[in-house]
Parts: structure tokens; sequence; C-alpha cells
């Protein structure tokens, strides 16, 4: 072969090489006939398939909330984040966010979550707790699939035609909440046809048409459980490790805040086993939930003043409510104790869980 043909052979070689990738996200889905009902079953069945990834995820709603107590959730739901995924079972994974400066690495090992920050050098501890603050994991799309197909009926689900994500066959579910008090408007689903596992999810809070207030899916998909060295972290000999465990504000209030909250608010029955749940109450389902957590003083007057410096609050004195997208977010002080309540439900109903959480909250001592 004469020079110049040979380096064509490599050219052509290479370039069917690299597009081997983009010709398989161009193959057209295929269709199948799986029904709405059957589909989600096989959506919550795959929290324990294991997977590697990327996943890219991209909020719309500016949440006027900072600092380190609130200022994650902020970020989920108004930014873009750029996730590497390695996921054993839901209670042993590791999600990386990447960043321009460094990443920083969230990891389940059964009982215990470690995060690390890369900029920091510095390595924290908390114990797994059913309550917490979101954080990166929930915006990927098996963990915000399951979450939103909660308490799902077979009438408030319909198909949606199948797509091609990540290299997979993916059909399509809607869920369009049967519950006035909901400020969801629809959430669609795709999910790999094989196994279940949810690859793309959109939540809309408006009519058809609308930008989805949250979308994540996978860019980038290997469907085999990861090795656990993939999981576990190996830190340098110079990262600085803290006393004691470090938890947040909704999982500490959980375990330590001296408060037995009622079984419902505004006729949403509160979720969960007894002993997961301590000081914090998490009522409804999916599409139409309330979380109350009671607040240390130093933290309610924090957020109190970064609510009240909303335009489009509206402040009582006892009460401080703002509706930021679809959340619905409201800060009461009764009888010296302040509780934050905050639920993708209506207005009216928030106000009426804190008036009913103010009746039926007890004290333990």
């Amino acid at each position: 072969m004469v020079p110049g043909a040979r380096w064509l052979t490599v050219a052509v070689v290479a370039v069917v090489v690299a597009s081997a990738p983009l010709v398989t996200h161009a193959f057209p889905a295929h269709e199948t006939k799986v029904s709405a009902v059957r589909l989600v079953e096989a959506i919550r069945g795959a929290q324990d398939v294991g997977w590697s990834g990327e996943v890219r995820s991209l909020g719309s709603v500016q949440v006027p909330l900072s600092g380190s107590t609130f200022g994650g959730v902020a970020r989920l739901l108004g930014e873009h984040s750029d996730l590497r995924v390695w996921w054993r079972d839901r209670d042993n994974w590791r999600v990386d966010r990447i960043r321009a400066t460094g990443e920083s690495d969230l990891v389940r090992a059964g009982g215990l979550t470690v995060r690390w920050n890369y900029e920091e050098n510095r390595v924290s501890f908390a114990p797994s707790s059913p309550v917490r603050l979101p954080d990166d994991v929930d915006v990927v799309p098996s963990a915000l699939a399951a979450r939103m197909l909660a308490g799902a009926q077979p009438r408030e689900l319909s198909r949606l035609p199948s797509r091609r994500i990540a290299g997979h066959d993916a059909p399509g579910v809607r869920l369009v909440p049967d519950d006035y008090r909901s400020t969801i408007s629809r959430v669609d689903i795709w999910a790999d046809e094989a196994s279940g596992l949810p690859l793309e999810v959109k939540v809309y809070a408006e009519p058809p048409g609308a930008v989805p207030i949250l979308s994540t899916a996978l860019t980038s998909l290997e469907l085999e459980p990861p090795a656990s060295s993939k999981v576990n972290l190996r830190f340098s000999p110079g990262i600085e490790f803290p006393r004691g465990y470090s938890m947040d504000a909704a999982a500490g209030a959980n375990a330590f805040a001296p408060f037995s909250p009622p079984r419902s608010l505004a006729g949403l029955d509160r979720r969960g086993r007894p002993e997961d749940f301590g000081a914090v109450g998490v009522y409804g389902r999916g599409p139409t939930a309330v979380l109350a957590v009671p607040l240390r003083e130093q933290v309610a007057d924090e957020l109190r003043g970064q609510l009240r410096e909303s335009r489009n609050a509206r402040d009582t004195g006892a009460r401080v409510a703002l509706e930021v997208g679809p959340l619905s977010v409201l800060l009461s002080h009764h009888d010296g104790d302040d509780f934050l309540l905050v639920g993708t439900v209506t207005p009216a109903t928030l106000e009426l869980a804190a008036t009913d959480l103010a009746a039926g909250v007890v004290r333990r001592r």
C-alpha cells in the first residue's frame, strides 16, 4: 500500500471509530407495547440495578437562599450540574460533581455517608439518614424518578413514545398528578427498556410547552455493577478529617430536636417508618409532598432574613411565606419554636399545614 493510501485508510478507520457512539445514539428507538403501569413497576424495581455513567441536570427555579445550610438546595434547583455516578445499589453508590475548579464527591456506604471537597481538601462523615436536605444524588434520574412516582395511581399514568437515550431504547411514561393541592403539573420519565433504569426525567410546573423546572438525563451509561474500588474513596495523607459527624440541618433536627410532629398536615398523611423519623415530618407523596423541619434559632433567623429580602415574601411576623416556582416555603414561629415547611403544594395548603403543625406538634422535653 502506498503511503498516501495507508494514511487515508487510517483516517477512515479513525473517523468510523470516533463516530460509533454518535451513530448508536442516532438509531431510532425501538417502540414497545409495555403499558404505563408495567413500566412504572419496572422503574420501581430498578433501584438496585448496578450501573455507572455521566449525568447532566438543569434546574430553572431561582431559589433566594444561600449559605452552607440551604445553598445546596438553591444550586440543585437553579443551576446545571455535571455528575459522574457509580451505582451498586440504593445503599452503596458514589456521585462526583464536576466543576471547573475541581470536584466534590458524595459516597453512600451502607449506614455511612462520606463527603469529600476537593478544593478544601476536607472530608466529612455523617450517618446515612432518611431525612436530609436535597443533595447531588437527588438529581440522578433513578432517584428523582423514584421520588416522583411514590404513591402514583394508575389513572395518573400514560405512555410516552420511546426515545434513544445514552445509546439505549427508553420507553416513556407521564405522570399527571390528580390532586388539586400539587404544584407539579406533570412528570415525564424515560427508562431503559431492558432493566427499567430511569435514564431521563423532566418535571414541569406549568401547562404543556413550558420549560421543565428540573430536567436530568444520563449522557453515558454502562449497565454493569461497578467494582467496589470505583465506589470507595482513597484519601491523600494530608487531607483534613473533622472530629465527629457532620449532619445537615434536617438530619440533625430529625435525630435530636425534642419534637413529635402530628400524623397529618393539611390532610396529608405522615410518611415513613416510625423508627426512621423523629422530629421531622414528611407528608404526602411524590408530586404532593410537604417537609416540616424544626430549626435552631440561629438557623431560623438566618433563613428568615433571606426570605424577607424577597419582595414577594408575605411577612406576618409569626410567619414568613414565599413561593418559588412550584415550591411553597413557609417559616413559622410559634410558642418560641421555629419550623420550616416546604413542599410542592399550593400556598393555601402550606398555610393550613402550618396551622395544623402549631396545633399538633408535641414537645417531648
